[in-house]
């Protein structure tokens, strides 16, 4: 968290919550207006010697897209949204009435999002002849701008797993932990990091406690592997190494919280990981979309999954707070859905799931690009072959044993892999 101090006209800014964060030179804080009047609704934490700094959790099912209206309607000079999905009815609007009273709205969605073709033909019609800019971009051919976070005036910013859509908000049917954060260098930085993604120029990658892929994988790491105790909430597991090993040697140590919608070469993964002692829990509903790493004094949030492909290759974007009073209202929250939750080991010995005699994925790591041969020379034959079409363009599929699925386009680069 981070804290103002007026002296004389002069804005000092001082990092006062969020963990391990330092003050950039570099960078020099816009000018604001007298309004100190906080945009976010949901339980916020100030700190003790300034109204002006503040860390809000905002959980879903539950906040539907108040935080994110009331943001929008706050500004006075900017939004800048990136989603990889801009399609919830509320936030649309807000984002167009704001444009409309001369605030500089920007969005960047993803400019592929995988099986979702119809969400880029709803963004451009929502926003077309609108004063809304938006731009579909991705890292690259074969990765995602998977980011979900918000700057307002470079002075608030939300941060976390929740995509702008009916499902994240309104609709209740997905679990989604958030944080918007007021003042300090956060939103300064993630406008920065806006700017380049938006005029398509390189940036240096954000320090702590912003975590950004590509290149993640090494913070998320050492969420991993804190002395304390880690409860981990993630749509997806994968089959990373060295996540999968972190969360082996934590055992005990750690509870993860998983959707029943898992790949059945992430479901191998997880009963290999119970086998180590992990406390693994399958939740129903609401549908496990959040991406979260709590500890005793962390908290993290952000759109990364745990996945290769997530953590090194995709545009993502989390941040690490260590507020007390926010790390507490998380873990309130995570505790409320894993005593919901069933435990993996009782699935099984219910008979609740399916039992299969297919080898645990063992595969080595593949990068997007890749030829036929090249994947055929790494993971063998495949199982069998199907054909597919995305965007109109045809798609061959690769189905390997394990449940991993593979997509090549039609010059026979590997586009997608689906652990």
């Amino acid at each position: 968290m981070y804290q103002k101090v007026l002296l004389s006209g002069i804005v000092l800014t001082c990092c006062v919550g969020l963990s391990g964060c330092s003050a950039d030179a570099s960078i020099t804080p816009a000018k604001t207006a007298t309004s100190a009047t906080s945009p976010i609704t949901a339980t916020t934490t100030k700190t003790a010697t300034s109204s002006a700094s503040a860390i809000t959790w905002i959980p879903e099912p539950g906040s539907a897209a108040k935080p994110w209206v009331n943001a929008i309607d706050s500004a006075r000079s900017m939004v800048y949204l990136n989603e990889y999905l801009v399609t919830d009815k509320p936030i649309v609007e807000a984002l167009i009435s704001a444009a409309n009273r001369g605030v500089d709205v920007k969005v960047i969605a993803d400019a592929h999002p995988y099986d979702d073709s119809s969400a880029v033909t709803q963004e451009r019609a929502e926003f077309a002849k609108t004063k809304v800019q938006i731009k579909l971009w991705s890292p690259s051919a074969n990765s995602f701008d998977h980011a979900k976070y918000m700057v307002v005036d470079g002075e608030t910013a939300i941060v976390g797993s929740a995509n702008a859509a009916y499902s994240a908000m309104e609709g209740g049917s997905n679990l989604e932990g958030d944080v918007a954060v007021n003042g300090g260098t956060v939103p300064i930085t993630l406008s920065q990091l806006f700017t380049a993604d938006w005029s398509g120029k390189s940036v240096s990658s954000p320090k702590y406690p912003l975590i950004v892929s590509p290149g993640s994988e090494s913070g998320i790491l050492s969420l991993l592997k804190q002395t304390e105790a880690v409860s981990v909430a993630s749509e997806e597991l994968g089959s990373d190494q060295a996540i999968l090993q972190a969360m082996e040697q934590k055992g005990t140590e750690l509870r993860l919280l998983l959707p029943t919608s898992i790949s059945s070469s992430d479901m191998n993964n997880a009963r290999t990981l119970a086998a180590h002692g992990v406390q693994v829990r399958i939740l129903k509903s609401p549908y496990v979309h959040a991406k979260v790493i709590i500890s005793d004094s962390k908290l993290f949030v952000g759109s990364e999954n745990l996945t290769t492909t997530s953590l090194n290759e995709n545009r993502e974007v989390g941040i690490v707070v260590d507020d007390e009073s926010v790390v507490n209202q998380a873990t309130t929250w995570f505790s409320t859905y894993w005593s919901k939750a069933t435990p993996l080991n009782a699935m099984y010995s219910a008979g609740t799931e399916t039992k299969t005699k297919t080898k645990a994925s063992s595969y080595p790591y593949l990068s997007l690009g890749l030829t036929e041969s090249q994947v055929k020379a790494k993971w063998g034959n495949p199982s069998s072959v199907s054909h597919t079409t995305y965007h109109g363009a045809p798609e061959t599929v690769w189905h390997c044993l394990g449940g991993d699925v593979c997509y090549f386009n039609s010059s026979g680069r590997l586009v997608y892999i689906k652990r």
